[in-house]
C-alpha cells in the first residue's frame, strides 16, 4: 500500500472520529431551504407543501471527499384547519469508504400566540452506518487494523423543536440526536468499532424586509449550531427581486472562523434551483471550497373549502 493511499485510510478514519466528537450532521450553504431538516418546526411554517433537495460537495479537489444528499417533503395535513403537518426526509453522505444516512419522520403542531403562530415539531427515524472494508487496500494482507468486508449499524434517532413567525419573522431552536445515539459496526471482522452521537443544539431564524421599491427585498437569516463543545454560526443575506412568478435572488453567506459563501438562484414558477460555492477560510486554497445545488418546489395546498388555507404568495424567508 503506497503512502498516499494509506495516508487517505488515516485521513478517512480520523475524520469519522472528528465528526462523531465534534459536528456530525452535515452542513448545507443553503440551510435557509432545508429549515425542516434542522428542525422539524419549520415544517408547517408557510401552510404549504414543500419538497426540497440540496446536495453539497465539500472540499472540492480531494479525492474521496464528502458528498451529502438531501431530499425532504412536507405538508399541511387536511384536517382541523391545516394546525396539523407531517414529513419526511431521507440523506445519503459518503466520506472516503463510510456511508452515512438517516431516514426521518416528521410531525407538527400550530397554534396561535398572541400576533404570531407557534409550530412545535418532534422528529424520529433510524440513522446507520456502513464501511466498505472491501475496497480497503492494506500494506499486510490480513492487517487486523482494517476489516476486509462490508460492515453496518444501525440506531434510532430522535429530535424536536420549536419555532414562533410573526409577520415576516421567524425564530425557532430545535435539538437533534436527543437520545445520543449509539453505533456499532465491524462485529463479523473482529474489527468492532463504536461510535456516540452527541446531541446537537440549532438556532434558526430569519425575517423578509420590504423595500420601498415592491419588486424588490432583503432576507438576512442566520444558523447557530452547537453540542457543547463544537460551535459554527453561519450570518447570511439574500437580495431577491421578484416579478410575478419570476424570482432571482443572489447573497453572501459568512460563518465566523469557518467560510465566506458566494450564493445565487433564482424561481419559475413554484421550482427554485439555487447554487452556491463556499470558501473555506482555513487555508484549504480557493479552488477547494464545497458545492452545493438545492432544488425547490412549493405549491399552495387548499384542503378546505372555506378558503382559510388559502395563499397567495410564495416567500422564502
Amino acid at each position: 500500500m503506497n503512502a498516499n493511499k494509506r495516508l487517505f485510510h488515516i485521513i478517512a478514519f480520523l475524520f469519522l472520529t472528528l465528526k462523531a466528537g465534534a459536528q456530525y450532521d452535515v452542513h448545507f450553504s443553503h440551510f435557509w431551504a432545508v429549515e425542516a431538516f434542522y428542525n422539524p418546526a419549520a415544517m408547517n411554517r408557510n401552510n404549504m407543501m414543500n419538497v426540497t433537495g440540496s446536495l453539497s460537495m465539500q472540499m472540492a479537489g480531494y479525492r474521496h471527499a464528502p458528498i451529502s444528499m438531501y431530499i425532504g417533503a412536507d405538508t399541511s395535513l387536511p384536517f382541523d384547519n391545516g394546525h396539523h403537518a407531517a414529513g419526511a426526509g431521507l440523506l445519503n453522505e459518503t466520506i472516503g469508504l463510510f456511508t452515512n444516512r438517516r431516514m426521518l419522520l416528521d410531525y407538527s403542531y400550530k397554534l396561535s400566540l398572541g400576533k404570531g403562530w407557534v409550530n412545535l415539531g418532534i422528529q424520529g427515524g433510524f440513522m446507520s452506518q456502513e464501511f466498505n472494508g472491501s475496497k480497503v487496500e492494506a500494506e499486510t494482507a490480513a492487517d487486523p487494523a482494517f476489516p476486509t468486508s462490508e460492515e453496518r449499524g444501525s440506531t434510532g434517532d430522535i429530535g424536536a423543536g420549536i419555532m414562533y413567525t410573526i409577520g415576516e419573522w421567524h425564530i425557532g431552536i430545535s435539538a437533534q440526536h436527543l437520545n445520543s445515539p449509539h453505533l456499532e459496526f465491524g462485529k463479523g471482522s473482529g474489527t468492532r468499532s463504536e461510535m456516540d452521537i452527541r446531541p446537537t443544539f440549532y438556532m434558526n431564524g430569519g425575517c423578509n424586509i420590504k423595500l420601498n421599491n415592491p419588486f424588490i427585498s432583503v432576507q438576512p437569516c442566520l444558523l447557530v449550531q452547537s453540542d457543547f463543545d463544537f460551535f459554527r454560526t453561519d450570518l447570511s443575506s439574500r437580495v431577491t427581486y421578484e416579478y410575478e412568478s419570476f424570482l432571482f435572488y443572489g447573497g453572501l453567506t459568512w460563518s465566523p472562523g469557518v467560510s465566506v459563501a458566494v450564493l445565487a438562484g433564482g424561481r419559475f414558477k413554484n421550482v427554485l434551483i439555487g447554487y452556491a460555492y463556499e470558501l473555506y477560510t482555513g487555508g484549504l486554497g480557493f479552488l477547494n471550497g464545497s458545492h452545493d445545488l438545492m432544488i425547490s418546489w412549493q405549491t399552495d395546498v387548499d384542503f378546505f373549502k372555506n378558503g382559510r388555507n388559502i395563499h397567495k404568495s410564495v416567500r422564502y424567508l
